[in-house]
């Protein structure tokens, strides 16, 4: 097995990037690994290639893979690895316009306290929470109306790789007994 401990850049971000992976892969010296939504947060997984190369992937704590991602096989320079990061869908949650303004400040701590505490990661944009898929949808819709959020729209929509992040960021904390 081959271990890949950094990921060498993104061809989404990185031009020259992009043409030497394309340049190898007219050679037929890129591999890729189809990753599932929810694997690409792990900073330490096994993964197999399309061409069957078995892959320990272990990148530095504050790092995942994402969509594009290249990784060099053992000590070949000439050979890469793309990561492909399978769509996936988020819960999209909205405040309704009716909750009062006296109200938000509350509603927005008790709202972060019931993300934080299921370890949902998120991303904000606009008005919209998106909180990615990472269980089934009845039971994430549950978690929510046993919270009493009482004028919160939530509804599921199609996300890519990059849209919401995959796993939470690693912090530090321990539950008491």
């Amino acid at each position: 097995m081959h271990i890949a401990n950094q990921v060498l850049g993104n061809i989404h971000a990185d031009e020259s990037l992009s043409m030497e992976v394309q340049r190898l892969d007219k050679q037929k010296k890129v591999e890729r690994v189809f990753v599932p939504f929810h694997d690409a947060g792990r900073r330490r997984v096994r993964l197999r290639t399309d061409q069957g190369t078995d892959i320990g992937v272990d990148l530095p704590m504050d790092e995942a893979l994402q969509n594009g991602d290249v990784l060099a096989i053992g000590d070949e320079s000439d050979r890469m690895v793309l990561i492909e990061v399978a769509p996936s869908e988020a819960m999209a949650l909205r405040m309704s316009k009716e909750i009062p303004a006296d109200q938000l400040f509350e509603f927005g701590v008790r709202l972060g306290h019931m993300l934080g505490n299921q370890h949902w990661p998120i991303t904000v944009r606009d008005d919209v929470v998106y909180a990615p898929l990472t269980i089934d949808h009845k039971v994430m819709e549950t978690v929510v109306r046993t919270h009493g959020f009482d004028g919160i729209e939530s509804e599921f929509v199609p996300v890519q790789p990059g849209d919401v992040p995959t796993a939470m960021p690693h912090i530090e904390h321990r539950h008491p007994a």
